[in-house]
Parts: structure tokens; sequence; C-alpha cells
């Protein structure tokens, strides 16, 4: 169970915060929800407390794994070349799948990834789509494990994409 004022990650909206924890009767059942605010843009979410690990619900990773995120995006070649080797929708489809699942270490593989398929391509409107949402959820929880500016933390990763393929042409980070 999480605690007032506890960061949590919420897969699809990002950071957010644990605002209280209420208790209201639906029918004759009596149910306890988290009250949760997206940092992002301020939208309240109401999240039954039974269904927190079907939803994802996490804390946010601990300062010592921030290394382990930045590590994966500088990792050189991608595992699975799934990137090259499929259509765009399949792509979609499987960065989607990582995008909306809990683990940041994931949506570091999606923004790392779509990077390097930039680097050689075009991206689809969708796929810039899901790089930016993907930079920016890494962004915003690192900067605030780090009680650092967005800033710093993009500036950051930043410098880890301009290492990446110097023989492209396209080392831009806005997509």
């Amino acid at each position: 169970m999480f605690n007032l004022n506890e960061f949590v990650f919420y897969p699809g909206y990002g950071v957010c915060i644990v605002e209280s924890i209420a208790k209201q009767k639906i029918g004759s059942t009596e149910l306890s929800f988290y009250n949760i605010r997206v940092l992002e843009n301020n939208a309240k979410i109401m999240v039954p407390v039974k269904n927190e690990a079907e939803a994802g619900f996490r804390l946010l990773i601990k300062e010592n794994e921030i290394q382990k995120v930045f590590d994966v995006l500088e990792e050189k070649c991608v595992k699975k070349p799934f990137a090259k080797k499929e259509s765009w929708n399949k792509r979609f489809n499987g960065y989607n799948i990582k995008l909306c699942s809990s683990c940041l270490f994931e949506v570091a593989e999606v923004l790392r990834d779509l990077y390097i398929l930039k680097c050689e391509k075009e991206l689809s409107f969708a796929e810039k789509k899901m790089f930016e949402k993907a930079k920016h959820l890494i962004i915003k929880e690192i900067s605030t494990v780090m009680n650092r500016p967005e800033t710093f933390v993009e500036e950051r990763i930043k410098k880890i994409f301009i290492k990446k393929p110097e023989s492209s042409p396209n080392l831009n980070l806005n997509a």
C-alpha cells in the first residue's frame, strides 16, 4: 500500500502523487481508493487500492537505479533488432506495450530504439509521438527522483544520444 504524499508511477500517465486514500461505498461494498494527481497536467484519478498491482502502480525508481536507465540508453546496439526488421505498425504495437508497462527500463529501450531508428530514417507520426512520450516519462521520473530540473536530465540524455552513431546526420533529440 502506498502512503499519502508519496510519488508513484502510473503507466501511461507517468509520475503522480498520492493525495489521499479514501473509502467509498459502491452498492453494498465499501472500497478504498487512491486519489492521485498526475504531476504533468494535474489530472486527478481514482484507483481502487485492491487494483494497484493490476494497474501497474509502483514507487519511483531508486536513485541508485538511475544509472541503469542511462546504461540502457547508452547500449550501442539493440539486443533485438525489432525496430529495423518490423513494419511500423508492429513496432508501434510492441513499443506501446513497453510504454504502458510499469518498467522504466522498458521505456528507456523504446526511447533508445526509436532514436537509433530515427538516425536511419524518418519516423512515422505515431513513432514521433511515442518517442516524445518515452522521453518525457523518463525525464519526469528521473528529475523527480533526483530532485533536479527536467532540463538537467534532458541535457544528460541529449549527451548520450550525441555519442550515438557519429556518421548519422540526424542527431537532433527533438522528434
